[in-house]
């Protein structure tokens, strides 16, 4: 039956980190469920993941149109119960806040928190219901610390960061799991389009993140790993 299921829900995950959780949950047993744009990325996503024995399905989600929203969280409904929410689409435009249009402001708002509002509230009765579950924020260390010419997505990480303690605390009576992990930098396509010269060859690898985010959900006993930031020993650049 499909809703014995144990399913984790990944966002943005046709690439980067997503496209590391995704793998390394359907290798360890999970049904997962893609969400992202690049649908054609996401199908091979799947295809890999089924080549070597995995459960995997994607869908097309756009966090910038609710009906793409509204449909995704159907298709996700009719494969089963979601116990395990990973929201980690993101997106970041950095410039000088004159700089910055009220287009870029709203999409990185919306992509960054509204989206994650927006699926947690879909997925959380299931979870309440049945008195288990987690939600993951994949947030930044931009959600802790307000890094310069940043001024959108900083918002967009703390708003987030605000989002996940005061879920946390709701959910604590129903047993849900809420967990923030906060990534320094990370090699991914994040910085193609990013005006900074970092060198990525020094960042932290997207398999690195994803092993932190299953270690938080396959926690034992009574606690919770609620707060986890993961930067290079080095540290910010």
């Amino acid at each position: 039956m499909p809703n014995l299921k144990n399913i984790a829900l990944i966002t943005g995950a046709s690439s980067g980190i997503g496209s590391s959780i995704a793998k390394l949950f359907a290798k360890n047993g999970y049904s997962v469920c893609l969400g992202a744009r690049s649908i054609n990325k996401l199908d091979k996503l799947v295809e890999e993941i089924k080549s070597v024995g995995g459960d995997a399905h994607s869908f097309y989600l756009d966090l910038l149109d609710d009906n793409s929203i509204k449909k995704f969280i159907n298709n996700v409904s009719a494969i089963g119960n979601v116990n395990i929410l990973i929201n980690n689409s993101g997106l970041g435009k950095f410039d000088k806040i004159e700089n910055v249009s009220l287009e870029d402001w709203d999409e990185m708002i919306n992509v960054n928190l509204r989206g994650s509002f927006i699926l947690s509230k879909a997925f959380i009765p299931i979870m309440k219901q049945n008195e288990s579950g987690n939600i993951v924020f994949i947030n930044s260390v931009a959600g802790r610390h307000g890094y310069p010419y940043s001024s959108g997505y900083v918002a967009s990480k703390f708003g987030l960061r605000g989002l996940a303690d005061s879920l946390r605390n709701e959910l604590r009576p129903f047993n849900i799991k809420v967990t923030s992990i906060y990534p320094g930098a990370v090699d991914s396509y994040f910085w193609e389009n990013v005006k900074a010269s970092f060198p990525r060859e020094e960042m932290m690898n997207t398999e690195e993140i994803a092993e932190t985010v299953l270690f938080s959900i396959q926690k034992t006993g009574i606690g919770a790993l609620e707060d986890i930031v993961i930067r290079r020993t080095k540290g910010d650049f």
